[in-house]
């Protein structure tokens, strides 16, 4: 889509008072100013990610929100636990990491380890309802967990989307803050516009 000269001349404006900023306050401290807003992109992205997988560690189903591929009724007997936090990959807080036996009804035997206190050490000496549901190419990407309603998996699967979007968004700030605080700004602006005014060009060429 073409800009119009309202935001053309908007844009200008917009980059002037950012370069008329960073003039003031110096090459070194231009760039360093620059350079605290990648800390902060950053920050944010290991935060928010930490955040998104503990609300997704108090889920203990097997993520399955389709009727297709159907989950299957289990049974889990718990083996030795581990317990990881107060920061991991489950998120924030403490969660345990256990290995359990999932005898499936068709009769096999499944060796896996759950996270997320999906089972405690609580729930030794006696079987514990799984379920599990299969993906791939001869069902041999298998996940495991404990009955739970498919809204909660749908909900979870939203919040993924979201998740990508998010990190996303975060990578790219990361990205261009990081190129302004290298090459500075006025130099990333005239580098933007010349980009900018090629593109221009070559559509009213084509035009």
């Amino acid at each position: 889509m073409a800009l119009n000269d309202g935001d053309v001349d908007q844009t200008g404006r917009v980059q002037g008072e950012q370069i008329a900023a960073y003039e003031r306050r110096g090459p070194f401290w231009g760039r360093l100013t620059q350079f605290a807003v990648v800390v902060v992109c950053a920050a944010s992205l290991v935060a928010s990610t930490l955040v998104l997988d503990t609300v997704v560690s108090f889920y203990p189903g097997t993520g399955a929100y389709k009727s297709t591929p159907a989950q299957q009724q289990a049974e889990a007997t718990v083996h030795e636990c581990r317990r990881v936090g107060p920061v991991s990959g489950d998120g924030f807080g403490y969660w345990w990491h256990c290995a359990v036996t999932v005898r499936t009804s068709d009769g096999r035997e499944v060796r896996t380890v759950v996270r997320h206190s999906t089972v405690t050490p609580h729930d030794r000496g006696s079987p514990v309802e799984f379920r599990e549901v299969c993906y791939g190419k001869g069902n041999t990407d298998c996940r495991y967990g404990r009955p739970a309603w498919r809204i909660w998996a749908l909900a979870l699967a939203a919040l993924g989307i979201m998740r990508t979007a998010l990190v996303l968004l975060l990578l790219l700030g990361t990205g261009l803050y990081l190129l302004r605080t290298v090459v500075g700004v006025p130099r990333y602006y005239a580098w933007v516009n010349r980009r900018a005014k090629g593109r221009r060009s070559v559509s009213r060429r084509g035009g």
